[in-house]
Protein backbone atom coordinates (compact mmCIF):
# COMPACT_ATOMS: atom_id res chain seq x y z
CA UNK A 1 0.00 0.00 0.00
CA UNK A 2 1.48 3.64 -1.00
CA UNK A 3 0.36 7.16 -0.33
CA UNK A 4 0.12 8.71 -3.71
CA UNK A 5 0.19 12.96 -3.95
CA UNK A 6 -1.30 13.41 -7.69
CA UNK A 7 -1.55 16.16 -9.86
CA UNK A 8 -4.29 16.52 -11.60
CA UNK A 9 -3.48 19.53 -13.80
CA UNK A 10 -5.01 23.24 -13.31
CA UNK A 11 -8.78 22.38 -13.93
CA UNK A 12 -9.54 20.18 -17.28
CA UNK A 13 -10.13 16.74 -16.62
CA UNK A 14 -8.72 15.76 -19.92
CA UNK A 15 -5.67 17.18 -18.95
CA UNK A 16 -5.01 14.48 -16.52
CA UNK A 17 -1.90 11.56 -17.12
CA UNK A 18 -3.25 8.03 -17.51
CA UNK A 19 -0.58 7.39 -14.34
CA UNK A 20 -2.52 9.87 -12.13
CA UNK A 21 -6.20 8.09 -13.41
CA UNK A 22 -5.08 4.57 -12.86
CA UNK A 23 -4.03 5.78 -8.98
CA UNK A 24 -6.55 7.14 -8.90
CA UNK A 25 -8.92 3.95 -9.84
CA UNK A 26 -6.82 1.85 -7.26
CA UNK A 27 -7.37 4.20 -4.28
CA UNK A 28 -9.62 3.83 -1.31
CA UNK A 29 -9.72 7.63 -0.29
CA UNK A 30 -8.76 10.45 -1.53
CA UNK A 31 -8.05 13.88 -0.29
CA UNK A 32 -8.43 16.81 -2.59
CA UNK A 33 -8.56 20.44 -2.35
CA UNK A 34 -10.68 23.83 -3.18
CA UNK A 35 -8.68 23.83 -6.26
CA UNK A 36 -9.31 20.57 -7.59
CA UNK A 37 -12.32 20.10 -9.90
CA UNK A 38 -14.79 17.97 -8.53
CA UNK A 39 -15.56 16.23 -12.19
CA UNK A 40 -11.91 14.42 -11.60
CA UNK A 41 -12.94 12.75 -8.88
CA UNK A 42 -16.37 11.47 -10.64
CA UNK A 43 -14.33 10.74 -13.54
CA UNK A 44 -11.33 8.82 -11.75
CA UNK A 45 -11.66 7.75 -8.23
CA UNK A 46 -15.46 6.34 -8.39
CA UNK A 47 -14.00 3.66 -6.06
CA UNK A 48 -12.65 5.99 -3.50
CA UNK A 49 -14.07 7.70 -0.39
CA UNK A 50 -13.76 11.71 -1.18
CA UNK A 51 -12.48 13.82 1.40
CA UNK A 52 -13.12 17.45 0.77
CA UNK A 53 -10.06 19.38 2.79
CA UNK A 54 -11.07 23.17 1.30
CA UNK A 55 -8.29 25.57 1.21
CA UNK A 56 -6.09 24.43 4.44
CA UNK A 57 -3.25 25.10 5.92
CA UNK A 58 -0.45 24.52 8.43
CA UNK A 59 -1.77 22.48 11.36
CA UNK A 60 -5.31 21.70 10.00
CA UNK A 61 -3.36 20.27 6.57
CA UNK A 62 -0.90 18.05 8.88
CA UNK A 63 -3.95 16.61 10.52
CA UNK A 64 -5.05 15.33 6.99
CA UNK A 65 -1.81 13.93 6.27
CA UNK A 66 -1.41 12.39 9.20
CA UNK A 67 -4.80 10.68 8.73
CA UNK A 68 -4.10 9.86 5.06
CA UNK A 69 -0.81 8.16 6.65
CA UNK A 70 -2.91 5.99 9.19
CA UNK A 71 -5.28 4.71 6.18
CA UNK A 72 -2.06 3.54 4.24
CA UNK A 73 -0.65 1.61 7.69
CA UNK A 74 -4.28 -0.05 7.98
CA UNK A 75 -3.78 -1.41 4.46
CA UNK A 76 -5.53 1.35 2.18
CA UNK A 77 -4.55 3.22 -0.89
CA UNK A 78 -4.47 6.92 -0.60
CA UNK A 79 -4.19 9.55 -3.19
CA UNK A 80 -3.68 13.36 -2.40
CA UNK A 81 -5.03 15.67 -5.50
CA UNK A 82 -3.20 18.76 -6.19
CA UNK A 83 -3.96 21.07 -8.50
CA UNK A 84 -1.62 21.62 -11.25
CA UNK A 85 1.99 19.84 -10.74
CA UNK A 86 2.26 18.82 -6.75
CA UNK A 87 6.33 20.20 -6.72
CA UNK A 88 5.28 23.51 -7.58
CA UNK A 89 4.33 25.81 -5.06
CA UNK A 90 2.85 22.74 -3.52
CA UNK A 91 3.07 20.53 0.03
CA UNK A 92 3.20 17.60 -2.37
CA UNK A 93 7.14 16.72 -1.11
CA UNK A 94 6.41 17.68 2.30
CA UNK A 95 3.68 15.48 2.15
CA UNK A 96 5.93 12.68 1.09
CA UNK A 97 8.74 13.25 3.57
CA UNK A 98 6.51 12.79 6.60
CA UNK A 99 5.20 9.97 5.21
CA UNK A 100 8.20 8.41 4.69
CA UNK A 101 9.68 9.07 8.43
CA UNK A 102 6.28 7.33 9.62
CA UNK A 103 7.69 3.99 7.00
CA UNK A 104 4.99 4.64 4.66
CA UNK A 105 5.76 4.33 0.78
CA UNK A 106 4.82 7.91 -0.87
CA UNK A 107 4.82 8.40 -4.66
CA UNK A 108 4.70 12.02 -6.31
CA UNK A 109 3.18 11.51 -10.23
CA UNK A 110 3.45 14.87 -12.05
CA UNK A 111 0.77 17.00 -13.23
CA UNK A 112 0.19 19.47 -16.07
CA UNK A 113 1.20 23.23 -14.35
CA UNK A 114 -0.45 26.21 -14.35
CA UNK A 115 1.73 28.02 -16.41
CA UNK A 116 1.99 25.53 -18.90
CA UNK A 117 -1.94 24.93 -19.21
CA UNK A 118 -2.26 28.83 -19.84
CA UNK A 119 0.47 29.40 -22.09
CA UNK A 120 -0.80 26.55 -24.15
CA UNK A 121 -4.33 27.69 -24.08
CA UNK A 122 -3.66 31.23 -24.99
CA UNK A 123 -1.06 30.86 -27.34
CA UNK A 124 2.28 32.46 -25.17
CA UNK A 125 5.67 31.29 -26.27
CA UNK A 126 7.90 30.07 -23.53
CA UNK A 127 11.01 29.81 -25.33
CA UNK A 128 13.74 31.65 -23.50
CA UNK A 129 13.79 31.29 -19.84
CA UNK A 130 10.95 31.55 -17.64
CA UNK A 131 11.32 32.61 -14.35
CA UNK A 132 8.88 30.57 -11.90
CA UNK A 133 7.59 33.55 -8.60
CA UNK A 134 5.32 33.05 -6.33
CA UNK A 135 3.74 36.52 -5.07
CA UNK A 136 6.26 39.07 -6.21
CA UNK A 137 9.15 39.49 -4.83
CA UNK A 138 8.55 40.64 -8.78
CA UNK A 139 11.29 42.68 -8.72
CA UNK A 140 14.04 40.32 -6.59
CA UNK A 141 13.01 37.68 -9.44
CA UNK A 142 12.93 40.04 -12.74
CA UNK A 143 15.28 39.84 -15.20
CA UNK A 144 15.46 40.33 -19.15
CA UNK A 145 12.88 37.01 -19.39
CA UNK A 146 9.56 35.62 -18.74
CA UNK A 147 8.57 35.65 -15.61
CA UNK A 148 5.65 34.02 -14.15
CA UNK A 149 3.50 35.06 -11.15
CA UNK A 150 1.46 32.56 -9.45
CA UNK A 151 -1.63 32.90 -7.23
CA UNK A 152 -1.55 36.40 -8.92
CA UNK A 153 -5.19 37.94 -8.51
CA UNK A 154 -4.46 39.98 -5.64
CA UNK A 155 -0.79 41.59 -6.28
CA UNK A 156 -1.57 43.05 -10.22
CA UNK A 157 -0.78 46.85 -8.38
CA UNK A 158 2.43 45.86 -7.84
CA UNK A 159 3.74 45.40 -11.31
CA UNK A 160 2.83 48.45 -11.96
CA UNK A 161 6.26 49.59 -12.23
CA UNK A 162 6.64 47.22 -15.64
CA UNK A 163 3.79 47.95 -17.55
CA UNK A 164 4.57 50.16 -20.24
CA UNK A 165 8.52 50.65 -19.63
CA UNK A 166 9.02 48.46 -22.40
CA UNK A 167 7.50 45.48 -20.84
CA UNK A 168 3.99 43.64 -20.92
CA UNK A 169 2.47 42.00 -18.56
CA UNK A 170 -0.42 39.81 -19.34
CA UNK A 171 -2.79 37.98 -17.04
CA UNK A 172 -4.14 34.82 -18.05
CA UNK A 173 -7.46 33.65 -14.64
CA UNK A 174 -8.52 30.57 -14.72
CA UNK A 175 -6.33 28.60 -17.05
CA UNK A 176 -8.13 25.41 -18.68
CA UNK A 177 -11.61 26.57 -16.84
CA UNK A 178 -14.66 27.15 -19.72
CA UNK A 179 -14.44 30.81 -18.45
CA UNK A 180 -10.74 30.93 -18.71
CA UNK A 181 -9.42 34.61 -19.76
CA UNK A 182 -6.27 36.84 -21.38
CA UNK A 183 -6.20 40.29 -20.34
CA UNK A 184 -2.99 42.29 -21.31
CA UNK A 185 -2.26 44.90 -18.38
CA UNK A 186 -1.72 48.45 -19.54
CA UNK A 187 -1.69 51.48 -17.21
CA UNK A 188 -4.98 52.22 -17.96
CA UNK A 189 -6.51 49.58 -16.86
CA UNK A 190 -4.47 48.20 -13.95
CA UNK A 191 -5.92 50.11 -11.24
CA UNK A 192 -8.69 48.49 -9.94
CA UNK A 193 -9.01 45.51 -12.02
CA UNK A 194 -10.70 42.56 -10.99
CA UNK A 195 -9.38 39.06 -11.75
CA UNK A 196 -11.06 35.53 -10.80
CA UNK A 197 -8.45 33.23 -9.13
CA UNK A 198 -6.64 31.28 -9.41
CA UNK A 199 -4.68 33.28 -11.64
CA UNK A 200 -0.86 33.57 -13.49
CA UNK A 201 0.70 36.94 -14.58
CA UNK A 202 3.52 36.81 -17.46
CA UNK A 203 5.74 39.60 -17.53
CA UNK A 204 8.41 39.60 -20.36
CA UNK A 205 10.29 42.62 -22.17
CA UNK A 206 8.92 43.24 -25.23
CA UNK A 207 6.31 40.51 -25.28
CA UNK A 208 5.84 39.62 -28.91
CA UNK A 209 3.57 36.42 -28.10
CA UNK A 210 1.64 35.18 -30.87
CA UNK A 211 -1.80 36.14 -29.63
CA UNK A 212 -0.91 39.68 -29.39
CA UNK A 213 -3.69 39.55 -26.90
Amino acid sequence: MALYVIGVGPWDPELVTVKAIKAMARAHVVYYSSLVNPEILRRYARRARWVYMGHVRGVEHEAYVREAIEYVKGGLEVAFLKNGDPTLFSRGVRICEEAKREGVECVIIPGVPSFTAAAAEHLLELGDVVTLVSYPSVARGRVRRTTVVFMASGVIDKIKEYVGNGDSALIVSRATYPDSSLTRLTRDNIGGLIVKAPSLIFIRGGWDGINNA
